[in-house]
């Protein structure tokens, strides 16, 4: 008798676990405004074109700020507002330059999603803006080596998780840049930012 109850419990919470997998969105915590504020880890490198051949090496740091995401349903878009580390370190035999870069970036991004009940996974693409904030390179300030602006493209995926008013958020993406972000052209001809983000985050339902 004992082991038909717990069997019948068990069953019984495998049932509701399918259900909250399977059930329909709930549009009154998923659709609409959220607020969030999200930080993580950004793996930096660049392509570029250069005379000589130079071996490159990435460089790890922060990401963070704050977005607002809009979701219909199917359908979003977010835009966000975040302080990026970014650079690289260019090394030709012995001899290491290392370029630290720090940006304020406007992304902006349209997104697919599929609502599961409480959680969503979506696939997003779009573009960011960059404003250069800092440059170091050795302990130099380098940031007169480079353009003020930084243009790039946008692809990533994040998964939200919806508990009520308040939402949780796991984002990573990639950046690919558009622009050629050195002044110094008979040096290097062609200078991009390339860098991976992955952040995590927490949101608030804006609206009743």
């Amino acid at each position: 008798m004992r082991t038909s109850r717990f069997v019948l419990a068990v069953l019984a919470v495998l049932a509701g676990l399918a259900f909250v997998a399977v059930a329909p969105p709930r549009a009154e915590a998923q659709q609409g405004l959220q607020l969030g504020f999200r930080g993580g880890v950004s793996v930096a490198s660049a392509s570029l074109d250069m005379e000589e051949t130079f071996s490159k090496g990435n460089r790890t740091g922060f990401v963070g700020g704050a977005f607002l995401d809009y979701s219909g349903g199917i359908f979003g878009f977010q835009v966000g507002a975040q302080y990026t580390q970014k650079g690289v370190d260019l090394k030709l035999g012995n001899v290491v330059d290392e370029f630290s870069l720090s940006y304020l970036e406007i992304p902006a991004v349209i997104k697919l999603g599929i609502p599961l009940g409480a959680i969503k996974p979506s696939i997003f693409g779009g573009a960011g803006l960059g404003f250069i904030t800092g440059c170091d390179s050795g302990g130099e300030n380098c940031e007169n080596d480079f353009e003020s602006t930084d243009v790039s493209g946008i692809v990533g995926a994040d998964l939200a998780i919806y508990l009520g008013a308040i939402s949780l958020w796991a984002d990573g993406r990639y950046h690919v840049g558009l622009s050629n972000i050195s002044k110094a052209s008979d040096v290097v001809g062609d200078l991009k930012n390339r860098n991976w983000t992955l952040q995590a985050g927490i949101g608030f339902r804006l609206g009743g």
